[in-house]
């Protein structure tokens, strides 16, 4: 998370948790331990957060809402998300989470790639290497804004990006947490698709996480990486052993325009 949450009291009863820029990776102990503080603080009838200055979540930053709304209802207050961008609601909808945080789904629900004029997408196979360096906790914000860049010199719309970068996020996620801590990415632009190649060095993935799998049941917290990333890329594969892993996700971007 590259801003820390501001909690405070606002009209007398409600306490507002307010996020900003990219929530990712987040240390969900350190918030919520100053929710409760300030619940305890003040009587409370409703938790709110807002996420109107909030750019990306990924899978932390969900499971952080989620907490947050098992600990206000376990202390039988209200809970609600407000200022969600049209990206996050989509987000939230994907995972199942729009009916349980009290929010309206986009019309048209789970967006697929969309057109741009402008497109950059090559059908007759140029390779271009976008990036290729290792990574830990400290780069993956940086290494987001440089994909981000570039997927937008592409011609990608706004949901086409977001969902991208939450395909890549998730997998350096995976590398930080499980993976020994750092990885290195390779990303490539082949003629109309992206490759991103994520390699960590931990010990491999427990085999009952390698195959498709449902949606996780909205509301459970953890083990949603890998599905998201199938469920966003056109295609996932996955080379893991006691040695390490080694993640290829391919997204297909939008047909140009002309």
């Amino acid at each position: 998370m590259d801003r820390a949450a501001q909690v405070d009291i606002v009209s007398g009863d409600t306490v507002r948790v307010v996020l900003a820029g990219t929530v990712l990776m987040v240390r969900q102990a350190d918030v919520l331990s100053q929710v409760e503080r300030t619940m305890k603080a003040v009587p409370c009838r409703e938790v709110q957060v807002d996420l109107t200055e909030v750019t990306a979540l990924d899978s932390s930053g969900v499971a952080l809402l989620i907490l947050t709304r098992r600990l206000a209802h376990r202390s039988g207050v209200d809970f609600r998300v407000r200022g969600a961008s049209p990206e996050i609601l989509q987000h939230l909808h994907l995972v199942g989470l729009t009916a349980l945080f009290g929010l309206r789904p986009l019309d048209g629900g789970d967006r697929s790639a969309s057109v741009v004029a402008g497109s950059t997408s090559d059908p007759a196979g140029t390779t271009v290497t976008i990036l290729d360096e290792p990574f830990d906790r400290q780069c993956v914000g940086a290494i987001r804004g440089r994909l981000s860049s570039y997927a937008t010199s592409c011609g990608l719309s706004g949901f086409d990006r977001y969902r991208l970068l939450l395909a890549a996020t998730e997998i350096m996620a995976n590398a930080v947490n499980h993976g020994g801590g750092r990885g290195s990415i390779r990303a490539e632009h082949r003629g109309d698709r992206m490759v991103l190649r994520i390699t960590d060095h931990g010990p491999g993935i427990p085999r009952r996480h390698r195959t498709e799998r449902p949606r996780p049941r909205p509301g459970r917290v953890g083990s949603s990486g890998l599905w998201l990333a199938r469920h966003l890329c056109e295609q996932v594969s996955i080379d893991t052993g006691p040695a390490g892993t080694t993640v290829v996700l391919t997204y297909a971007l939008p047909p140009r325009v002309e």
